[in-house]
């Protein structure tokens, strides 16, 4: 089966790719070196790292909660942030409750956004609905 057939069978569109930035992730992605590598699909968050011993985790949007965003002082003046995500702690993934980072990534205000959107459409499109406790 070629590449092309592959693609074609499977629903896997990369609505955004990142990779940390900043000085030391600029240097080593000028140099090839940067080897972690981010990726929203429309229904996954994937984190790809490492070069000898490659790791991709991903996590199914829906499990994710509150996207937040932050920025230090030199991360603003790089002009990047870190946006973090907690994946439910309802969920009955041996990971619930674990806390997701992606450091250092540029317009972290807009990838917070579409990341909130695309956990906003995939739950609306599984039909799941969260209860509150009161």
């Amino acid at each position: 089966m070629s590449k092309e057939q592959i693609d074609q069978n499977t629903d896997f569109e990369i609505i955004w790719e990142g990779q940390p930035s900043a000085l030391w992730g600029t240097i080593l992605s000028t140099l090839h070196l940067n080897f972690t590598r981010y990726q929203i699909s429309k229904d996954e968050l994937i984190i790809t790292k490492g070069f000898f011993t490659r790791h991709t985790d991903t996590v199914e949007l829906y499990l994710l909660k509150d996207p937040d965003m932050r920025e230090s002082l030199w991360q603003r003046f790089f002009k990047v942030g870190s946006i973090g995500v907690k994946i439910d702690t309802h969920s009955k993934s041996p990971r619930a409750g674990m806390f997701i980072e992606l450091k250092n990534i540029k317009k972290p205000a807009e990838v917070r956004k579409l990341l909130r959107d695309s956990i906003e459409r995939d739950v609306m499109e599984r039909g799941i609905n969260y209860f509150d406790k009161v």
